[in-house]
């Protein structure tokens, strides 16, 4: 009997509290998508950022994505970014970042743009 009651204790009480445990966790996928909003903006920033120093003509679309560049007087349509730290080691032996080095994927090749600018 006892092992029916708390059984039966142990249902009522994973129904009730079920609600909150899916709010939540709907509260951490939300903070997740957030911050994955907050860190693909701050990457495409970035991209402008450097594209803009070296002053080359580029194009974005609505949503603030480099798309395409102008080189040598031709459009080149991107088919990927890639962004990749340069470390140097310091005086006491640990890496740090210098510059970073991005890599601009198209039909054509791939474009190496070095820039020292901080992505912060």
């Amino acid at each position: 009997m006892k092992k029916i009651a708390a059984a039966i204790l142990a249902v009522g009480l994973l129904i009730s509290f079920s609600p909150i445990a899916q709010a939540q966790e709907y509260g951490k996928i939300r903070a997740l998508q957030q911050r994955a909003a907050y860190v693909t903006k701050q990457k495409n920033d970035y991209i402008i950022r450097v594209l803009t120093s070296y002053k080359i003509l580029h194009e974005i679309n609505e949503q603030g994505v480099v798309f395409r560049l102008n080189m040598d007087d031709k459009w080149l349509d991107i088919t990927a970014i890639e962004i990749v730290p340069v470390l140097k080691e310091a005086a006491d032996k640990r890496q740090q970042v210098a510059a970073h080095e991005l890599y601009f994927f198209t039909a054509d090749g791939i474009l190496d743009v070095v820039s020292e600018l901080t992505i912060r």
